[in-house]
């Protein structure tokens, strides 16, 4: 999984101004976004936490944190 978004991160470099803001929402529990920016040759300049309260699954006791990461060039 790592891997792979960072891959996909790469590929978009080359569709992207050179002064690029990447926003990327992602339920990151297992603290993967830092090394995924890493892979991808980019670095979290900011993150923007929110609780995600209104759900349509069966399961809407369990709300989770969604993180928004701001995501720039090296």
């Amino acid at each position: 999984y790592v891997r792979g978004i960072a891959e996909t991160l790469q590929n978009c470099k080359k569709y992207l101004t050179e002064d690029y803001h990447v926003f990327l929402v992602a339920n990151d529990k297992f603290n993967l976004y830092s090394q995924i920016a890493q892979l991808a040759d980019m670095q979290i300049v900011d993150q923007f936490k929110r609780p995600v309260l209104n759900r349509v699954e069966k399961d809407r006791g369990n709300a989770y944190m969604e993180i928004i990461f701001h995501l720039k060039e090296k």
